[in-house]
């Protein structure tokens, strides 16, 4: 079927900030559909009453699910123009005990799925112009001992400079925004951070740097907003490659220190 029907396509759009992305996607022009994505099958039924909004389950670590709703939207006659990243988990243990099992839960998310879903649906993109937007995070600034949340964010910045090169030559815009604290069950990790890895040699260590994040955590933004300058960032002619928002005071502090020093206060205040 000849595609000729355009759509915004948001990944991890079941609840917090992917909800806030589907409501924000009705203010952009020229849009006949909203998909909004998530690994949770009830996502099908969380949008079913809205005509305008589809929403199918998928899986952004894995290529063949992105693969399998491609063709479910080019059967529909639907094209992607925008692509939002939003999927992304976030995890706290000794990066040092890692084990494949701990990194591919992380990174696959985080890292892999952004990219694959640019790849499965460059063409898409690039018959429509389109934009990307990448989700990273303020915590860039400054990784730490036991989050690697921050780490693989670093990661997906790298990579999204390479892509952004690419999809460039085909005039496609890709671009990161990096928000603070943001207020959705994502930071109900913080509340309970607990050390997946059994019997670790860093235990009482984490226990420490536990009490510590439930206070670093700062002010938090609401999706709504974060939400309103990603629309902001879409409509413009001629976007930012990276969008700040809700900015951590203590980062802002701590980043424009020497590593060395960085090193010394992190270990110092686990140490206590």
């Amino acid at each position: 079927m000849q595609k000729n029907k355009s759509a915004i396509l948001i990944t991890g759009a079941a609840g917090g900030l992917g909800s806030a992305l589907v409501k924000m996607s009705k203010n952009l022009p020229e849009l006949d559909h909203i998909i909004a994505t998530d690994i949770q099958e009830e996502i099908q039924d969380i949008y079913k009453d809205d005509h305008k909004v589809i929403g199918l389950t998928m899986d952004v670590s894995s290529e063949n699910s992105i693969k399998k709703v491609r063709g479910q939207l080019h059967e529909m006659g639907i094209s992607i123009k925008y692509l939002i990243n939003s999927a992304g988990i976030s995890m706290f243990y000794p990066v040092s005990e890692s084990s494949d099992e701990l990194l591919d839960k992380i990174l696959k998310v985080n890292i892999y799925g952004p990219i694959l879903t640019v790849s499965v649906f460059l063409e898409d993109l690039k018959e429509k112009q389109g934009r990307v937007v990448q989700i990273s995070s303020d915590s860039v600034r400054l990784p730490t001992l036991f989050h690697p949340y921050p780490n693989s964010k670093i990661a997906l910045e790298a990579f999204s400079i390479s892509m952004r090169q690419e999809l460039g030559l085909f005039g496609i815009r890709l671009i990161l925004i990096r928000p603070g604290a943001i207020n959705t069950n994502l930071l109900e990790n913080v509340k309970s951070v607990s050390n997946p890895v059994k019997n670790s040699k860093y235990e009482k260590y984490f226990k420490t740097f536990s009490k510590m994040a439930q206070n670093d955590v700062g002010k938090m933004v609401e999706p709504a907003k974060v939400a309103k300058l990603i629309q902001k960032a879409l409509l413009a002619k001629k976007p930012k490659k990276i969008y700040s928002i809700n900015r951590n005071n203590k980062i802002s502090l701590l980043a424009n220190f020497p590593q060395r020093w960085i090193d010394y206060f992190v270990t110092k205040a686990v140490k206590k």
